[in-house]
């Protein structure tokens, strides 16, 4: 209650909006000459066109577009798994023809060393 009695002191019970002299006595005939003498749109309005939206537009978008995320998805997965496989075959049969020989040249081991090594006598 006491600040609403501020408020009245403060600023009074007087309405601090005014309309200008004159103003209701000539807004119904602005009105009307702007109105369509069927009732229409204004006539100084620009004509605005409606867009019309299907509902359906949308969904059918996006569900083409993830049709194509996964066809995209599923094509470069089978791609480099191909690739891969090609890859892993031509490492396979590399190693099996030469690789015991080229690993005993690296590691600098003969014959004799692995017999050794293998009775227990290294």
């Amino acid at each position: 209650m006491n600040e609403e009695q501020y408020l009245i002191n403060k600023a009074g019970k007087e309405n601090p909006f005014r309309v200008p002299e004159g103003y209701f006595d000539s807004l119904a005939s602005q009105v009307m000459s702007r109105v369509d003498a069927e009732g229409n749109k204004p006539q100084d309005m620009p004509m605005i066109e409606k867009k019309t939206k299907t509902v359906w537009l949308r969904p059918v978008l996006y569900a083409a577009a993830s049709v194509c995320a996964l066809f995209i998805s599923v094509t470069v997965y089978q791609h480099f798994t191909a690739q891969t496989v090609e890859n892993t075959t031509e490492q396979v049969a590399v190693y099996s023809e030469d690789s015991f020989d080229e690993a005993a040249d690296y590691v600098m081991i003969d014959n004799q060393d692995i017999y050794a090594c293998l009775t227990g006598e290294y």
